[in-house]
């Protein structure tokens, strides 16, 4: 009897220490792993390992490179925006992005989150901001930000307007309604041609092309003159900030249609993003 009792008072325990267990692998899950974080070698408090990107409070992280920078938060958004000499950085939160004086600097595999009613952002596009150099220290677990702190070139004078206007333009008639990430890809295509010597060398020559008859349905039908979505106009500022998701891709077509399509017997799958199916 004692020896049941013994075993039985075991497996309460071992059955104790897995429910913790899960209770602490949940916490560090949801709130990240402690790391350190340095700028021009002074420590920042807060910053943490989070799906393994490093992240830091959004008002610690800004305020330690900019102590004179001031905030605004609209609570309904999540969404908070800096303001200082010669830079405003907006952020949201479960948005994958900051726009850095009107430059959408994007972080596909890390989003802003929102962490004990906290907001949190990747520290990289923040050192981008501020034309800081970012280095991840591996064996330390530790991450720099180095240099003289740089408000980061305006978008209105860092894109080139017809170019930031057509590509909007054609990413929103092509792919309204698509993914984020499927509307980046579009842009991709759409630049990728022009820098590929089998096409125009313009953005707004690529997507009026019809050498071999109509590229983009679109430019034919006219809904290209419509006004773009601000998604996809963030999505061109991306794309022309030399983000890629589909490495290469010269072609894309509607899913439902790929099978058997010249695209499908003649070029090289590269992968399905929503219902956009791309080749290179």
């Amino acid at each position: 009897m004692k020896s049941c009792r013994k075993a039985g008072a075991a497996l309460f325990a071992l059955l104790l220490a897995a429910v913790l267990l899960s209770f602490v692998c949940a916490a560090s899950e949801n709130t990240g792993t402690p790391i350190e974080l340095y700028i021009n070698g002074y420590e920042v408090e807060g910053a943490v390992l989070y799906n393994g990107n490093a992240y830091a409070p959004y008002r610690v992280l800004v305020t330690a490179i900019d102590p004179m920078i001031e905030y605004s938060w609209d609570g309904k958004a999540h969404a908070t925006t800096a303001t200082g000499d010669g830079i405003t950085i907006c952020a949201a939160a479960d948005e994958h992005y900051v726009d850095a004086n009107g430059r959408i600097l994007f972080s596909e595999l890390a989003k802003n989150v929102l962490i004990d009613d906290v907001l949190y952002v990747p520290v990289r596009p923040i050192a981008t901001a501020f034309s800081l150099s970012c280095v991840w220290h591996g064996p330390s677990r530790s991450v720099s930000l180095d240099g003289t702190p740089t408000p980061l070139e305006s978008g209105d004078t860092y894109y080139d307007s017809d170019v930031l206007y057509w590509l909007s333009h054609i990413i929103s008639a092509e792919s309204r309604g698509e993914p984020f990430v499927g509307q980046i890809a579009v842009g991709n295509v759409v630049l990728n041609r022009a820098a590929d010597g089998s096409f125009p060398d313009t953005v707004y020559e690529v997507i009026f092309d019809r050498k071999f008859g109509t590229q983009f349905t679109p430019a034919a039908s006219g809904s290209v003159y419509r006004d773009p979505s601000e998604s996809s106009i963030r999505a061109a500022k991306i794309a022309l900030e030399g983000v890629s998701v589909v490495d290469n891709a010269l072609y894309f077509c509607a899913r439902r249609v790929s099978s058997g399509s010249w695209m499908d017997r003649n070029r090289q799958y590269i992968e399905t993003i929503g219902n956009h199916v791309f080749y290179y």
